[in-house]
């Protein structure tokens, strides 16, 4: 199989993008497409005691915190695989799924990403138009 027809999610701030790498690439350059995308949470454990087995002995452990990776996520296939959108590459209309608001992804195309074509226009399941958006920081 070829690897840019390999589908691939782009995780942003309030849903995600799955489509293929190639679609992906086109749209906002390799940088992005192949730049480590999470973020970092930290967990907080209470200090506690863990029992191994019913009537053992337990054993106490201290509170500590440690660093997370938040990874990106999204729905699974199908209607649960978020909504059908479509991307114009080229003049061509691509399809991509979208997980999340309408509204989460314009901000992010409108803040961050960057294009690797000279504006980005994207459209709803239902047809309703969105963009151009321009280029930003990230280029190929």
């Amino acid at each position: 199989m070829d690897p840019k027809a390999r589908k691939i999610s782009i995780g942003f701030p309030g849903g995600s993008l799955t489509a293929t790498r190639g679609l992906l690439e086109a749209l906002f350059g390799t940088n992005l497409v192949n730049s480590s995308q999470y973020g970092e949470a930290t967990v907080s454990v209470n200090g506690h005691s863990r029992t191994r087995v019913i009537g053992g002995a337990s054993t106490p452990v201290a509170a500590h915190d440690y660093v997370a990776k938040k990874y990106p996520t999204g729905q699974r296939g199908g209607g649960s695989g978020g909504e059908s959108i479509q991307f114009l590459v080229g003049g061509d209309w691509w399809t991509a799924r979208l997980s999340g608001s309408h509204q989460a992804l314009n901000d992010w195309l409108s803040d961050s990403p960057g294009s690797s074509t000279s504006a980005l226009q994207w459209r709803s399941e239902k047809g309703t138009p969105y963009g151009p958006f321009q280029s930003g920081a990230l280029q190929n």
